[in-house]
């Protein structure tokens, strides 16, 4: 499951497309340097590098292969740099990146149940797996728990439920806490709806793709109905481990 380290690439991408697909959402679309797709696992993320910065860190959307580096960009007004990025992105129509970054991803399909559990714009490494999953045709099932407080904050819920249309293996669960802005009851609903699907904790595979309070969460309260956390993967546990 885990990907070794390896020594990541700088390069400049040239801007493609750049629109909302949320209330402050951005999709962007990068094209690769000299038309060749720089190696990465499902899963990875990059490292975008603004002058005079510190680098901001994305999930790569897109799967291996593809013609296009993908991004989705949160960013709300009081977000400055994220703000920063899309404003350099419209100015200059390129940017300096770096990758790939992470170890929680795939170089293969699992050879158990797939639970992918996210939370925000985790949905963007989702994408990623089940892109090349998809393309894998992974044999065992693969089930989707997108966690928001409300309903305009899944901001791709129709391409979840393409997935499900079009792919048997797949199974998409939206999990909505309809709640004040500051309240992440969400986080235990991703728990309750996993645990009312009855799967056997003990041959499932989870990637969770969040917040820190999203993963920590989601990871004790699946510990304690009897996952085994060597089945439990996240960049958040290399990133933000706990004391």
């Amino acid at each position: 499951m885990d990907a070794k380290p390896q020594q990541p690439a700088y390069f400049t991408c040239h801007l493609n497309e750049l629109g909302l697909i949320g209330e402050d959402i951005y999709q962007v679309r990068l094209e690769w340097p000299h038309e060749r797709p720089v190696h990465f696992l499902a899963g990875q993320y990059l490292a975008v590098h603004l002058p005079h910065r510190d680098p901001s860190w994305f999930s790569i959307a897109s799967a291996p292969g593809a013609e296009q580096l993908t991004l989705h960009i949160q960013a709300p007004q009081e977000w400055e740099t994220a703000r920063e990025i899309i404003d350099y992105l419209r100015k200059h129509g390129s940017i300096r990146v770096s990758m790939p970054y992470g170890e929680a991803c795939l170089r293969t399909p699992p050879e158990q149940p797939l639970l992918l559990v996210v939370a925000g714009t985790g949905f963007a490494q989702a994408k990623s797996l089940v892109d090349f999953l998809r393309s894998s045709r992974m044999a065992q099932p693969v089930y989707l728990y997108w966690g928001a407080r409300n309903e305009r904050d899944m901001y791709l819920r129709e391409l979840a439920e393409r997935w499900e249309a079009e792919w048997s293996q797949f199974r998409f669960r939206p999990v909505t806490c309809e709640a004040d802005n500051l309240s992440d009851c969400h986080h235990e609903r991703l728990v309750e709806a996993i645990l009312a699907d009855g799967h056997g904790l003990d041959e499932v595979t989870v990637m969770a793709c969040g917040s820190p309070a999203m993963v920590y969460s989601t990871l004790d309260g699946l510990a304690e109905r009897g996952l085994d956390t060597s089945a439990f993967f996240s960049d958040v546990l290399q990133y933000a481990p706990r004391d």
